[in-house]
């Protein structure tokens, strides 16, 4: 097991990714990571799913990680969408928002115009996820998410959406690359076939960011794990970092500390290893 660096300053809060950090390569948490995220709260370490994905995707993960947050008037805070909304489900289900950075609805549909044939626009807004058709793409990320989108025309859609995510097939990833977005949004690959749009100015860490200052937590007590290019502002703005080793290049050279992959219990390892100090 890698070696924790000497960080001098106990850690309060671990920011941790989803898909391809919790998550193994089914798409599932396992027995490990549940047990090991139930400890860290019981000693008093707050962690939090810091995800692209919307917070109706986050519901299965939430429940898999059951027990894991600290009392209050709604379950575990996460931050979703990119870092657009923070927020956290009821007992009754319903989504309590804390926090929300929507981009314009016109801007949104001003990248619809403009994306190419073939690439699927998913426009989320809240709990809500907007197609204009169920293709190949939009059944793929549904079935990763557990969730169904609503078919409606997006060229009307008046709701500010949170976030939007372009899909293109994986043997057409060149056709996100240099895609002209409106003024005022920004772009970030996920994965080579996922394109996040969000508001210019917001990502994970302007989530996590939030949250922190709301819950009093200083940057140097926040550990964070992650392994996609789109984690990295949050990776640079934690105290620690941490990648999985099936992380991308760019994050595993950012990483203060590299542990197991998706597929061998990352985060129970990373906790285990933060835990310590």
């Amino acid at each position: 097991m890698p070696r924790m660096p000497d960080h001098g300053t106990p850690i309060r809060l671990v920011a941790v990714d989803v898909d391809g950090t919790l998550l193994d390569r089914r798409h599932r948490v396992s027995a490990a990571n549940a047990a090991a995220v139930v400890r860290a709260a019981a000693a008093g370490v707050r962690v939090v799913l810091v995800s692209a994905r919307p917070p109706g995707a986050l519901r299965v993960v939430l429940a898999a990680l059951a027990g894991a947050g600290p009392p209050a008037e709604a379950g575990p805070v996460f931050v979703a969408s990119q870092g657009a909304l923070v927020g956290a489900y009821r007992d009754d289900g319903a989504l309590v928002v804390r926090h929300r950075s929507p981009m314009p609805a016109a801007s949104a549909r001003a990248v619809l115009r403009a994306a190419p044939q073939g690439v699927a626009v998913n426009w989320y807004a809240g709990e809500r996820w907007l197609v204009g058709a169920l293709d190949a793409l939009v059944e793929r990320e549904a079935a990763i998410t557990g969730c169904r989108p609503q078919v409606v025309d997006l060229r009307g859609e008046r709701d500010d959406p949170d976030k939007l995510l372009l899909l293109a097939p994986p043997e057409r990833t060149q056709l996100l690359d240099g895609l002209a977005l409106p003024a005022g949004l920004v772009g970030v690959r996920s994965t080579p076939t996922h394109l996040e749009v969000t508001r210019d100015g917001v990502d994970k860490v302007r989530g996590l960011a939030w949250l922190c200052a709301t819950l009093d937590v200083a940057p140097h007590e926040v550990a964070a794990i992650g392994d996609g290019g789109n984690d990295l502002p949050m990776l640079r703005f934690a105290g620690v970092a941490v990648a999985p080793a099936n992380a991308v290049p760019d994050v595993l050279a950012q990483a203060d500390l590299v542990v197991a992959d998706h597929d061998h219990d990352a985060v129970a390892e990373a906790l285990a290893l933060l835990l310590r100090q």
